[in-house]
């Protein structure tokens, strides 16, 4: 469709003053032979997963040996040739701040866990970002980077007191922004996401009757609204353009990654993967690739084509993916595999 609007304006371009029949046959030969060359030139140039992805591994290191979630990136350049980077801190639920000057992440030490940051170019030094400890989870950044979002309690509370914080990185003050009634009985947080426009989260909670919800809450005013029921749904991710979230939904045979249109409530089923695999996912910034892993591997998914590729593999197991757009790196015609393995059965999304 594309080569056929520029041949129709490279038809507009031919001038008026050729009258004669083979001028015109001239031009439109030449014309062809363009229009040819161009399209050739864009099938070769195709759109590929580019940026960078943060993520946890447990597993073996050479410069830490034995550990206990180490954190990684790799550099997405378009060809097959990416690698995981060792950034040889313990981390887990990384979390890229604006530009990726930042990336933050939540540590453990002595039973206890706090915020931190670290530039990720120069990742020697960390900041302590929290200056209550306590038992968090799920880390997400807001789209100015100016406050973090992450589930849990503090040390001088109880786990049934786990709620939504919102920590001003400049003040490093938190607020808790959400007051789930626990009765007793502690509700576990299943991921968040920040919107792109700021202004939401996104989060899965556990519920009485074993379900894991999506629910959406305002910043400002703290109003939730129930985005999914009657499901086991969690690891919520906003897409770019923030009209959707992709999500997992447990089945009893296997899980599937979906997507919901948040305004319409109409869920758009993927792709099906096996059950305990350990799967998460995050949204390419372009909105053209989906990233997921299964076990020590990232996978990029095309939602318009179902296909799959590999794009990194470590020596372990991979934990939460958090992935950033930077400059568009020169690319390369990249082979793209259909996933035949029998435990993900893909499928074209359905219009």
């Amino acid at each position: 469709m594309k080569c056929k609007k520029v041949f129709r304006m490279l038809l507009r371009l031919s001038p008026a003053s050729e009258t004669t029949k083979d001028a015109r046959l001239q031009r439109l030969a030449a014309i062809s032979v363009l229009m040819l060359t161009l399209c050739a030139l864009a099938s070769q140039v195709a759109a590929v997963p580019h940026g960078q992805i943060a993520y946890a591994v447990n597993g073996f290191d050479e410069n830490l040996g034995r550990f206990d979630w180490n954190l990684y990136r790799t550099t997405l350049k378009g060809t097959n040739e990416s690698t995981a980077v060792a950034l040889n801190h313990k981390g887990m639920y990384p979390a890229w701040g604006p530009e990726g000057k930042l990336l933050y992440f939540v540590q453990w030490d002595a039973g206890t866990a706090d915020v931190y940051s670290i530039n990720p170019e120069n990742p020697k030094n960390k900041k302590r970002i929290t200056q209550i400890s306590g038992t968090y989870r799920f880390l997400t950044v807001s789209p100015n980077g100016q406050k973090l979002a992450f589930n849990g309690w503090t040390m001088q509370q109880v786990p049934q007191e786990s709620q939504i914080w919102v920590l001003d990185v400049a003040t490093g003050e938190m607020e808790a922004v959400t007051e789930v009634p626990h009765f007793g009985w502690p509700y576990s947080f299943w991921g968040i996401s920040w919107s792109p426009n700021g202004k939401r989260l996104v989060f899965s909670l556990a519920r009485p009757g074993w379900l894991e919800q999506l629910y959406l809450l305002d910043i400002e005013t703290k109003e939730i609204e129930i985005l999914t029921e009657l499901n086991k749904d969690f690891y919520p991710v906003w897409t770019p353009d923030g009209q959707r979230v992709l999500f997992l939904r447990w089945n009893r045979e296997f899980n599937t990654f979906c997507m919901i249109d948040i305004e319409t409530k109409v869920i758009e089923p993927l792709f099906d993967v096996d059950k305990a695999t350990g799967y998460w996912s995050a949204w390419g910034p372009d909105g053209e690739f989906i990233a997921y892993s299964r076990w020590g591997t990232i996978y990029a998914y095309d939602p318009i084509t179902a296909e799959t590729e590999e794009l990194v593999e470590v020596d372990g197991s991979i934990f939460v993916l958090a992935w950033l757009r930077e400059e568009a790196f020169p690319v390369k015609p990249r082979q793209k595999l259909v996933t035949t393995w029998s435990e993900i059965k893909s499928r074209s999304v359905q219009n």
